[in-house]
């Protein structure tokens, strides 16, 4: 059998829950990646699935003048043009009190394939995202402008969210109860299992619908 595409992995993933994915996880003897939970959703009925794309941002201290600035942002405004089909953005922003992300660079994000964004910063322009329905699970708001004050100082690196390490190539799996990371080396592995839980899970379903106890599903599937 031939390897799964990234595209078919993805939409794999996409017909499956995020708790199956964790159970996968943990039934592998492998690292649940939970990411903190004060990352909330902006849109609670939204979940993505897609490849992670990282980078990290920094104040700039001093701040500079506008068009110093602009010239300081012009690498992180170049990286959109780098997203591929299926890609995730995972930013990392730390100290800076600005917004990381917003409407505009939005619309470019989703132009070029992105299908949702980890925020580890400031989200602004959350009416526009809104609007264009780009799913982002942001840390706060706040409406300030980044340029001259922010800059980007990596991308395709990895970076640490909470307790995780997040590395370009990883697939992000999203959804109201949380954002979970599978390392790429693991992807096809944990796919696997996953969907072999959330069939288990159906028989669970059936029997639960049926009025069989808990306890009794379990003896029966060994899940539950």
């Amino acid at each position: 059998m031939s390897t799964p595409t990234s595209a078919e992995v993805c939409e794999r993933f996409r017909r499956m829950y995020l708790p199956a994915v964790s159970d996968a996880l943990y039934e592998l003897g492998l690292p649940e990646q939970v990411l903190p939970s004060s990352l909330r959703p902006l849109l609670p009925d939204q979940s993505f699935v897609g490849i992670a794309f990282t980078l990290e941002g920094a104040e700039i201290v001093p701040p500079v003048s506008w068009d110093e600035g602009k010239v300081r942002i012009a690498s992180y405004l170049e990286v959109f043009s780098q997203l591929s089909a299926d890609s995730v953005i995972v930013s990392k922003n730390t100290g800076s009190f600005v917004g990381h992300f917003g409407e505009l660079t939005g619309n470019s994000a989703m132009r070029h394939g992105c299908v949702g964004v980890v925020l580890d910063g400031n989200l602004r322009d959350t009416f526009g995202l809104r609007e264009i329905g780009l799913q982002v699970f942001y840390r706060d708001v706040n409406p300030r402008n980044g340029i001259g004050r922010w800059e980007m100082v990596s991308s395709g690196q990895p970076v640490t969210i909470g307790d995780v390490t997040v590395c370009t190539g990883d697939l992000v799996i999203a959804e109201f109860d949380g954002v979970l990371v599978v390392p790429q080396a693991h992807i096809l592995t944990v796919l696997a299992k996953a969907e072999e839980i959330v069939g288990i899970e159906q028989l669970v379903r059936d029997d639960m619908r049926e009025g069989v106890s808990p306890l009794e599903g379990l003896a029966r599937h060994g899940h539950i």
